[in-house]
């Protein structure tokens, strides 16, 4: 259970805890990343394969936290020595949030609880103004998290996605301290 680069300390959420990867976590990794959803909606290599999940726990987390790239990523636990449940990431050239869940971790209010946190941590460290958010067209749990976290909905955009061809993209933004300029109502969720 050795922790790579990362975070130094934990941070407390209501239902989760932010960590470092550790070596342990590469198997769930590869679970979460293998996953039919993974393919639609996450920015991932496909099909997704251990040495991919190697990569992203040895080298590019600890890259980022190292300041060699802009994205810092954090483990989510329910408890410090439990196993990594998803990943939640800020990317500061963007100041964007990106995340992910183990199938067998949705369902439990996670992932808004790791956002919120992620969230409330940047606002009060980083000291970003706002954060965004972006999901491809249909990924409604996506949309159900960010909506939960506090993020306002701003609409949708054409965009380029993994393989070359284009798609729909919904975008939100969390503003510290109130309603962002723009704001539309949330679409339905159901």
């Amino acid at each position: 259970m050795t922790a790579l680069a990362g975070p130094s300390l934990p941070v407390l959420g209501g239902k989760v805890m932010l960590t470092a990867l550790r070596e342990d976590d590469i198997d769930r990794v590869v679970e979460a990343c293998s996953a039919d959803d993974a393919r639609r909606y996450l920015d991932t290599p496909w099909p997704y394969s251990r040495a991919d999940a190697e990569g992203f726990v040895r080298e590019f987390a600890p890259a980022g936290w190292r300041g060699e790239h802009d994205e810092r990523v954090w483990a989510i636990r329910e408890s410090l020595r439990g196993p990594i449940a998803g990943v939640v990431g800020l990317r500061s050239e963007k100041v964007e949030v990106g995340y992910w869940l183990h199938p067998d971790a949705r369902g439990k209010g996670l992932m808004a609880d790791a956002l919120r946190t992620l969230v409330g941590h940047a606002e009060g460290c980083l000291t970003w103004p706002e954060v965004h958010w972006r999901c491809w067209d249909g990924n409604v749990a996506s949309m159900r998290v960010a909506k939960a976290a506090g993020f306002s909905y701003l609409g949708t955009r054409e965009a380029e996605g993994r393989d070359g061809g284009r798609g729909l993209e919904h975008l939100a933004v969390r503003v510290a301290g109130g309603m962002p300029a723009g704001a539309s109502p949330w679409p339905p969720l159901d």
